[in-house]
């Protein structure tokens, strides 16, 4: 049987670490193969670092080396990602190549204004911060390095968690399911953040 490379993407508080506390939970994931989480490393392990952005450094090459260890091993792993750099579409390829199935699991919202206010809410909790200007920055970058991520896998989940009004955070809501690129099940009405995904 073939490892695989579970891939968490979405924008800065769109719910990435909710969605693999749900999909574990399901059994998507297994709950016995290892979560390669910069941000989990940063706290657990690099607290002795004072200074922010080289903990954050730190923290990044940690992971992009564990996830190099894992590909050359032929361990199924986890790992995620905001998607906003295009190194993420050639881990993908990385990981095709050396014989991974790769499931993608996105989660998005429509309105990229709807995520300081989570991200805020997610450091009362203890969570890392991150500028709302970069957040709104990154979201055109993410969904368009999506959109090249989605034919690569084998499996892609698209998750929703675009908030109505009035509503405060909503959890995960499949929206679509992708072989290899071609859709095999869709929401209708899509949200406009998935459409752009299924027309490339």
């Amino acid at each position: 049987m073939s490892p695989v490379f579970y891939l968490l993407a979405g924008p800065n508080g769109a719910g990435k670490s909710t969605l693999y506390r749900s999909a574990v939970a399901s059994g998507l994931i297994p709950a016995d193969i290892e979560f390669v989480n910069a941000d989990l490393h940063e706290a657990s392990a690099l607290g002795h670092i004072s200074d922010a952005r080289q903990r954050s450094t730190e923290a990044r090459r940690w992971a992009d080396a564990r996830r190099e260890q894992l590909l050359h091993a032929g361990q199924s792993f986890v790992s995620e990602t905001v998607f906003s750099h295009p190194s993420k579409v050639e881990l993908m390829r990385a990981a095709r190549a050396a014989g991974f199935q790769v499931v993608l699991l996105v989660v998005c919202v429509d309105d990229p204004k709807q995520l300081p206010d989570r991200v805020a809410q997610r450091v009362e909790q203890g969570g890392h911060t991150v500028p709302a200007d970069r957040i709104l920055a990154r979201y055109p970058r993410t969904l368009e390095h999506l959109a090249q991520a989605v034919p690569l896998a084998d499996l892609s989940l698209l998750f929703d968690t675009t908030a109505r009004r009035g509503q405060d955070i909503v959890p995960p809501r499949l929206v679509a399911r992708l072989r290899r690129g071609v859709p095999t099940f869709t929401l209708d009405p899509l949200p406009r953040w998935a459409q752009g995904l299924l027309v490339h």
